[in-house]
């Protein structure tokens, strides 16, 4: 193309017409073509220019209007993409008066028809693209509004991806846009739904944040109720889509509507609705759609799964938590699905510790079930190292029960009396088993050593305490009262010896039998021992300075004249009160917390 020609299209100059008409400039510039094939009208088109729509002389501009370029895009095609309405308006007249000429050949003999002029109107690029879908796609209301008016059946077109325009501006969530298309009902038009992959425009408005409060979902439906019904590539109808996104208002609408969607399955799971609501963590949902149809919660999907499953496959606590406290849905606590694993299998099986605590926390969730492979949930967490049950520090193992089902003991016995046969030829690889084997069991004997130790350690802490006890520092009186009795010192260390034993014991009886209150354990054996230690160490030194002579002690020689104590004595009661407090203090909030995250019904 003439760069004086395609400046001309780019700035709207006219002048180069008047060139043209006074022989300055050929005809046959006008039809040169850029490397694309747009021609001058593609270009002015895409730079807005009206006047040079409005300047150019018929004989040479009508066999322009409707060129095509490489893409299949009309001039209209690109005045609709760039939102130029004068353009789209000026091309809509010209496609009436054209038609006129090609239908009628004399344009005295009458107007043209509608469905003539909609012909051209009705060109597709080659991604089947209306000038409709262009304009809905880069979110040009008034070129909509424009084309609707002159051909309301734009509407039912679907281009190369499946895509009605309807579908488009849903997906765009332009309201605006949607409710233009909308109005082609006003003119007996039923504009078309379809999208990619089978999803429906009503499928995408009800995902749409922008619609929500826009009436959109409820016009569809009162237009098209077989709409609610209608399913994608994967089997979800509009209503999975709503719950699946938490839309409760939409929810609402369609169970209005037609409740009997709730029960539709999609095609791969088999999952309802309901078990898309509770994989996704929406309540609100939940409760619309049971408010509606209270037996769906007897859905299962293709694994024999209900809600409940579903709810901590999504590792969602707070669904988990309404399902315990909502008495309709009480059960769903134990129901096994089809391999027999209830919803505490399956929160062990996939490691939602938090759902482990919520479920344990509860009294009326069964331990002890067993599935179809006779593992209970505290096997399937052991696991092949269930040989370690007491030597596995965590609180899921306290949770679930220290009880070892059948599967261990059948472990057990393979691992004793079916040990592989050893050959010369396959020694290498028996080798590798073997290897792999004591490598397990030597794991574990170090785990029961490390719990050997805790218990001496502790027996060991508690024995010296209670001996300390019994035999204070300085011996006793002749009255039977200690010797020291009066020195601070050795009420310190009297203190500090107590506290150490009463830890010590209860750390020896939680290792045996994890002391728990509401379900809760009160402190793991560790803390327990740590501050036996610590209360051990400051009662010894107590007990030194209590051995000392008076005269030694420079800090004590002089009393406090409000209490009537030496300072020091003051000093090291404060220091004991202070250290008991923050060993309780760390007991329970330890406690209150787990006791907090426990609770059914938060």
């Amino acid at each position: 193309m003439d760069r004086l020609v395609y400046e001309a299209a780019t700035s709207g100059d006219v002048g180069l017409f008047r060139r043209i008409k006074d022989g300055d400039e050929l005809p046959d510039v006008l039809y040169k073509k850029t490397p694309k094939d747009n021609n001058v009208l593609h270009i002015a088109a895409e730079f807005k220019q009206i006047k040079f729509f409005n300047d150019i002389p018929l004989e040479y501009g009508s066999s322009l209007f409707w060129e095509t370029n490489k893409k299949g895009d009309t001039p209209l095609h690109v005045a609709a993409k760039v939102g130029c309405v004068e353009v789209v308006e000026f091309l809509i007249e010209q496609a009436r008066i054209t038609l006129h000429h090609m239908e009628r050949g004399d344009e005295e003999s009458g107007p043209a028809d509608g469905e003539s002029q909609n012909k051209l109107l009705r060109v597709k690029n080659l991604d089947n693209d209306t000038t409709l879908h262009l304009a809905v796609r880069y979110n040009h209301d008034e070129v909509v509004i424009r084309l609707m008016e002159a051909d309301p059946q734009l509407c039912c077109f679907t281009n190369n991806a499946n895509e009605s325009p309807l579908f488009l501006a849903v997906r765009k969530g332009t309201p605006s846009i949607v409710h233009s298309i909308l109005k082609a009902y006003e003119s007996g038009v039923s504009p078309s739904f379809l999208g990619t992959n089978g999803v429906t425009a009503l499928h995408a408005a009800v995902t749409q944040e922008q619609l929500k409060d826009k009436g959109v979902v409820e016009i569809m439906v009162s237009k098209n109720r077989d709409l609610i019904k209608e399913v994608d590539a994967i089997g979800w109808t509009a209503l999975h889509y709503a719950a699946f996104t938490g839309n409760v208002e939409a929810t609402q609408l369609l169970m209005e509507s037609d409740s009997s969607a709730s029960y539709i399955m999609d095609l791969s799971s088999k999952m309802s609705a309901l078990h898309v609501a509770a994989y996704a963590g929406h309540t609100k949902v939940m409760e619309e759609l049971f408010h509606y149809q209270p037996d769906t919660c007897d859905l299962l999907n293709s694994k024999g799964q209900t809600v409940l499953h579903s709810a901590i496959l999504g590792g969602q606590s707070k669904v988990v938590k309404y399902i315990l406290r909502t008495p309709k849905l009480t059960g769903l606590i134990n129901e096994a699905d089809e391999d027999g694993n209830t919803p505490l299998h399956v929160a062990v099986i996939n490691k939602k510790v938090e759902i482990i605590s919520i479920l344990t926390a509860d009294h009326r969730v069964d331990k002890a079930a067993v599935n179809k492979k006779f593992s209970k949930a505290i096997d399937i967490f052991l696991g092949q190292n269930s040989d370690e049950q007491g030597t596995i520090d965590s609180p899921v193992l306290h949770q679930l029960g220290s009880c070892v089902g059948g599967p261990f003991f059948q472990q057990k016995i393979s691992d004793d009396f079916n040990k592989p046969e050893t050959s010369q030829k396959d020694k290498p690889s028996t080798s590798a088993i073997e290897h792999k084997r004591r490598s397990r069991q030597s794991t574990s004997n170090q785990a029961l050593k490390r719990r050997d130790t805790k218990l001496v350690v502790t027996t060991l802490i508690a024995t010296v305490t209670f001996a300390a006890a019994l035999t204070p520092p300085g011996g006793f009186k002749s009255d039977g009262n200690p010797v020291l009795s009066e020195d601070s010192f050795f009420k310190v260390f009297q203190f500090f010896n107590q506290v150490t034993f009463i830890l010590a014991i209860i750390a020896i009886y939680n290792e045996s039998n994890p002391i728990r209150i509401s379900s809760i354990e009160i402190a793991t054996p560790e803390n327990l021992i740590q501050y036996s230690i610590g209360g051990m160490l400051v009662a010894f030194f107590s007990a030194t300075i209590a051995v000392t002579p008076k005269r030694l002690r420079m800090l004590s020689l002089r009393k406090n004249p409000f209490t009537g104590q030496p300072p020091f004595d003051t000093v090291l009661k404060v220091i004991g009160w202070l250290g008991l407090a923050l060993v309780s203090v760390h007991v329970i909030w330890t406690t209150y917390r787990k006791w907090r995250n426990n609770r059914p019904g938060l």
